[in-house]
């Protein structure tokens, strides 16, 4: 996932992330350890990005790296304030054993969908942009 050449890209040590022209927040996850700091960060970002309003998440997991239980906690708790909704891309299995494992543990607390499509993703979000 790349974005638009007229797309502003915020770079975050977890992910970095930029906006569609229809409001989808999309995030390009890094292969680096989540830590509670590091994730307490990521979702300040998120929401200095957003000027603290709950968005639709496009979320490439591709390369990520696990978190621990208190980060997977935090983030569980956190994630209703942040995003309306979040579809979850993954090109390795490992990344889409990472998110398995974290919606298996903390199931959905808002709208969360594994794909293997951008195109379907997006189209998928779409119906909670207005949420």
């Amino acid at each position: 996932m790349t974005p638009p050449n007229n797309a502003k890209v915020y770079e975050g040590e977890l992910a970095d992330f930029w906006f569609e022209e229809d409001g989808i927040l999309c995030a390009v996850s890094k292969m680096i350890p989540r830590t509670l700091e590091k994730q307490k960060a990521n979702y300040n970002l998120i929401r200095e990005i957003t000027g603290n309003k709950r968005v639709c998440l496009l979320a490439d997991n591709t390369l990520t790296y696990e978190q621990d239980e208190a980060t997977s906690k935090y983030m569980a708790r956190e994630i209703p304030n942040v995003f309306k909704a979040m579809a979850v891309i993954s090109r390795t299995v490992f990344g889409q054993a990472v998110s398995d494992t974290f919606l298996y543990y903390h199931g959905t607390p808002v709208p969360i969908k594994t794909f293997k499509d951008e195109i379907e993703a997006k189209e998928w979000l779409r119906l909670y942009l207005n949420a």
